[in-house]
């Protein structure tokens, strides 16, 4: 599966990038929703896992602008986040979208990717 991750804090960005490589994905990571849309748009791929808050644009627009293109419209998003839940309910993210609390769970990621999969 071909991973995108988009997360600001390079050594959480690195570690997901090897557990994910370990489980067979093949990952790749920006630091900011502006990188992530861009990677996107050039390799369309199967799965986007997401913080929200990061410097230049936030997980929540990410995803808004992800679902503009066509191309994009419909990938699968799982958002990593230490975002509370009043926090994430103002932000209006589409249902569906599987959120995990930071400090993320392995078991949890592991399980999300697999339902995805099953999809």
């Amino acid at each position: 599966m071909r991973i995108l991750i988009a997360e600001d804090d390079e050594p959480l960005r690195t570690l997901l990038m090897v557990f994910l490589s370990d489980m067979g994905h093949q990952a790749r990571s920006a630091e900011n929703g502006t990188g992530l849309v861009e990677m996107a748009l050039a390799e369309r791929p199967d799965l986007i896992i997401t913080d929200l808050h990061m410097p230049e644009m936030a997980g929540d627009s990410m995803i808004a602008m992800i679902d503009i293109y066509p191309d994009l419209s419909g990938i699968p998003v799982i958002i990593v986040t230490g975002a509370t839940e009043a926090e994430i309910a103002d932000m209006g993210i589409p249902r569906g979208i599987k959120i995990l609390p930071k400090p993320f769970d392995f078991d949890k990621i592991t399980a999300a990717i697999n339902a995805i999969n099953a999809v």
